[in-house]
Order: C-alpha cells, then structure tokens, then sequence
C-alpha cells in the first residue's frame, strides 16, 4: 500500500509495505504482555516554541524517553523517544491525557500537528493534554539511515509486473543488509514494540491510563495496543481505521470507490469514469504509449496497463488525486496521455525507495493466510488486478524480517470505549475495515463522514468531526453518527485550483 506524503513531516513519508517471514520466536513476544521491569525513569519536560505552518507559535513542551530496543531485552540497547506535551487549556482534570499516533507507519505525530490540522489538536487539549509521540524510528525518535540502494525504472520501458518485482524485492534486500552492517535491528521494528512504548510512556508520566488517537497506520498500533495494554487505557479514537488484519488491501475496495467516485463525477458534467478507466486500461494493454509529464520538466515514459492499474488504484485514495481523475481518463481518451505519465513517473519513483522502519513494520503486521488468499481471488476481479498492493505481499517473502505471527493478527475484542470514524471516499482505510471490527467492541460507536477521503476533509471538512472527537476523548458521547463535507469538485483544465 503507498502511503502518501506526509505535508508536516520534515522526511518523505514512505509508501505502503506489508507481509513477512514466520519467526517463531517474535510470534511468542507478539502473543506475551509487555516485560514488567521497573519503571521508566521520569519524563523531564521542558519548555517548547512549537512553530506551526499558519498557527502561529504554540507553547509546548519537549521530553525524551528512552525504551528498550526489544522489551524482551530491558537491560539490553535502548531507543530515545520524543514526545511533545501540549498542555491542556481547559477541561475539569478528569480525562486522561491523549496519546495522538501518526499514520504511515513513519509519520511524524509531533509534525501532524504543524500542518492544516492543527485546529482539531487545538480543539482537542481543551480538554486535556495531547502527547504528539514521534513513534519509534521516525523524526527525532532515532530514525534510521536512508538506504543508499535505489531502483529506477527504464523511462523507455513499460513496467512489468515478475521484473519488477525481481528488481525491488533485489533492492530491498541490498537495503536489508546495509542496515543490519550499520547495526540497525530491524527486528525492534514491529508494533508489538511500540505498543510496549506507549505503556512505557504511561508509567513514565506515572499516569494510571491514558487514551489513544490514532489516524491510518496510528490505528493499527492503537488496537495493538489495547491487545497489549487495554486495561491502562481510557478510550480510542480511530480515524481510518487499519485492523490487525488490514495491512493489505481488499482490491474490490478500490472498485467500490471508483464507482461511488463515478456518480459525483456524472453530477458535475464526467460521464461514464468507469468505462472511461477501462477502455484506457484496454489501450494501454494492447499498446504501450510514451508520453511527457509537465510534473516532471518535460521527462517522458513509456507505460502500460500495469503501470496505470498502480498508479491510479493508489490515487484514488485522497481528494487531492481523486479530483484529477476525471479529467486525466478524459484526456486520455482524447490521446493526451500527459497527466498519466505524471501519476506513472511519481509512482515509480516511490516504488523504488525503501525506508527501515516503514518496511519493516509493514512485513511484521503481515496478512493471515485466510487475509492473502481473500486479497489473490479478489484481484482476479478488480479492474485493477493486484496493482492496489504491489509489490506487497510478494516482495516479503524470503526477506526474513519478523513476522508477528497469528496472535497479533487475531480476533480482537475489548470492553473500550473506542470510536472508529470513516470516509465513505477514503480508498486507503475504508468503512467496511471499521465495520467488521465493530461488532467486538461492546462499548464501540461509528461516526461516518460522508464525502470524506483518507485526506484532510476527514479532519477538517464538518467543524463537528473536531467536536465529537474532542467531546468523546472528554468522556462524552458523541453527537452525531453521520456528518456530511463537501463532495470532491473535479479539477477540468490543468492549472485549476
């Protein structure tokens, strides 16, 4: 799964990776609570400028925590964390602080505040204090060297699917070894460690509970840790929902959101984007073609229907890409296949960069067998074939990273309060994730936000999605089950905003 970038963030967020090798010994950890030890030595927080993209300067604070490397290993080497307090500006003492968990995996949770989201942070520590964790191996929380191993893909040569394959799971594999040369343990990256964090955070702060806040991948660590840690937390928001299970994407996902895409784009003058996707799809596959990107100065690529099938299945996840589709299959009905290329180059230039920690969280979460084999029958029937995770869940097989095993993927089922919000357009993270845990969670509500993509409508685009998540981290129940934003407006010439 790509991840798109993340604005915030000072480093490129990385792309989507997923599955892994069985190691017996880390499906043990994953299934075992945390090590008890002693205590973590108590944060020291000190004052903080924190410097937002147009919010101004906001008073916070600053500490560094560190954890063991593998909390199997408590006397072993150790990991700094850094966490970033934003001290409450109101409430009544009562709510546990909030813990917030950046998607990715990679993202930055202090640099998800910088950005347009701020408001909801802002909204948010009026009723307590937000705790913005920079999770293991990303930003300031020691985040290892970048691979000097890259592939590029010939421009003069339209993708195909076994070579490439070939080509980055040899790429990832040079980087694999560079970093262990490098003394990087690839192993402590899994969610089973930094859920063990987030508890060494609580006790840390001598806090008898905290409550989660998660958003894409930050979900899926959040339910790791209340399978890990329930009883020490309070309650969970989950924006864009990941399940235990969820690291590979159910392609047919991607064509229910194509159609729903289809039927706003009829309203505002696109007719027919699904058979537009597909007689192009039909095209490329019986003639490759070359083309330029603007994007790119110029660059020209020669692409097919694989290379299409990728980049479009991953552009349909956000509005920021979903408001140019219509207009793309248009030109390229028409033989301008200029706007394409643009997707092809940027997606291939992602596909060829590794990152540690991203990759090797991914291949640890990995897919139960029942997961995999849903995913293989139901790209034999999306318009996209596989291309919505390549080169996942192949290229970890034979990597030998840790796999987390059954136990982590399993049955999850908690007496939380936890509330699980979800856009109806988002292609990344999907309602039916959410809707399948549901049923687990006694104490479980679903705000739906209609028109809302895996972008920042979901956080921005009803003032009342700010409210219910604030309300409820407060201990409230929220107001409303289903908001509405705006619908996407298609983009209709290039250069329009």
């Amino acid at each position: 799964m790509f991840r798109n970038p993340c604005p915030a963030s000072r480093h490129r967020c990385p792309r989507l990776p997923w599955t892994g090798r069985l190691v017996a010994l880390c499906i043990a950890l994953a299934a075992a609570p945390a090590f008890a030890g002693d205590a973590p030595a108590g944060l020291v927080f000190v004052p903080y400028a924190m410097k937002t993209q147009s919010h101004g300067t906001i008073a916070a604070e600053e500490a560094f925590l560190e954890v063991p490397r593998r909390h199997s290993e408590p006397d072993g080497p150790r990991i700094r964390l850094r966490v970033v307090r934003l001290p409450t500006t109101g409430g009544d003492g009562r709510a546990a602080p909030v813990v917030y968990l950046a998607g990715g995996p990679g993202g930055s949770g202090f640099g998800a505040a910088l950005g347009p989201r701020w408001p909801v942070f802002d909204r948010v520590r009026r009723e307590t204090d937000v705790l913005l964790l920079d999770q293991r191996g990303t930003d300031f929380s020691e985040m290892p060297p970048e691979c000097s191993h890259t592939h590029r893909f010939d421009d003069a040569r339209p993708l195909q699917r076994e070579t490439a394959l070939a080509a980055l799971r040899g790429t990832a594999a040079k980087c694999i070894t560079e970093w262990r040369k490098g003394g990087v343990d690839l192993g402590a990256y899994t969610s089973a460690e930094s859920a063990d964090d987030i508890d060494d955070l609580r006790r840390a702060m001598g806090l008898p509970r905290v409550s989660l806040w998660g958003m894409s991948y930050g979900t899926h660590l959040a339910l790791a840790t209340i399978r890990r840690h329930g009883p020490r937390l309070e309650r969970v928001v989950l924006m864009g929902t990941e399940g235990p299970d969820d690291t590979i994407k159910l392609p047919l996902a991607a064509d229910a959101l194509l159609a729903d895409l289809a039927i706003v784009a009829a309203a505002q003058g696109f007719e027919d984007l699904q058979g537009s996707v597909r007689r192009v799809l039909q095209a490329l596959r019986r003639h490759p073609v070359e083309a330029g990107s603007a994007l790119h100065g110029g660059r020209k690529v020669v692409f097919g229907e694989y290379d299409a099938q990728i980049a479009i299945a991953n552009a349909l996840g956000r509005r920021s890409t979903q408001q140019m589709l219509p207009l793309l299959f248009r030109q390229a009905e028409a033989g301008d296949y200029s706007l394409l290329a643009g997707f092809v180059l940027t997606m291939r230039e992602d596909l060829g960069t590794f990152r540690a920690m991203p990759l090797a969280m991914d291949i640890a979460s990995g897919q139960s067998p029942g997961r995999r084999a849903r995913v293989e029958a139901q790209a034999r029937d999306s318009v996209f074939g596989d291309a919505l995770n390549f080169p996942f869940p192949e290229l970890a097989d034979g990597l030998g990273l840790t796999d987390l095993g059954e136990s982590f993927r399993g049955p999850l089922h908690s007496d939380l309060p936890v509330l699980f919000i979800s856009g109806t357009l988002d292609g990344r993270t999907p309602p039916a994730n959410a809707q399948a845990l549901l049923p687990a969670f006694s104490k479980g509500q679903q705000m739906v936000i209609r028109g809302a993509s895996h972008d920042n409508e979901l956080w921005l685009g009803n003032t009342q999605i700010a409210e219910n998540i604030a309300g409820f981290l407060g201990g409230r129940s929220i107001n409303e089950a289903v908001l509405e934003v705006p619908a996407p407006v298609f983009i209709t010439r290039m250069g329009e905003r």
